[in-house]
């Protein structure tokens, strides 16, 4: 049974690491990227397009207006509120 040479065993745990260690990096670098410009980039594209159009007042009035009262923060509600703990307030 013949030895290999010496020369060919020679840094092969080396070899091997620092190969994996290359790969490694490449595929975290391109997983990060693909991850930024695949759904971070376009969500943030999204939401600028959004807050460009969004006026909160014209929302918050909206809301105000159907009259469901899921917001306590609405002028009839905290009327409601007020009266309710006897508080005397200028009509709407």
């Amino acid at each position: 049974m013949s030895r290999p040479a010496e020369h060919m065993m020679r840094n092969m745990v080396h070899h091997y690491g620092r190969r994996a260690i290359a790969i490694s990096l490449v595929a975290a670098f391109g997983s990060s990227a693909a991850f930024f410009f695949g759904y971070v980039q376009p969500r943030a594209k999204k939401y600028e397009q959004y807050f460009a159009n969004y006026d909160p007042y014209t929302r918050s009035k909206e809301i105000c207006d159907t009259n469901k009262g899921y917001m306590v923060s609405c002028p009839q509600e905290l009327a409601k509120m007020a009266e309710e703990k006897g508080v005397k307030i200028q009509p709407l």
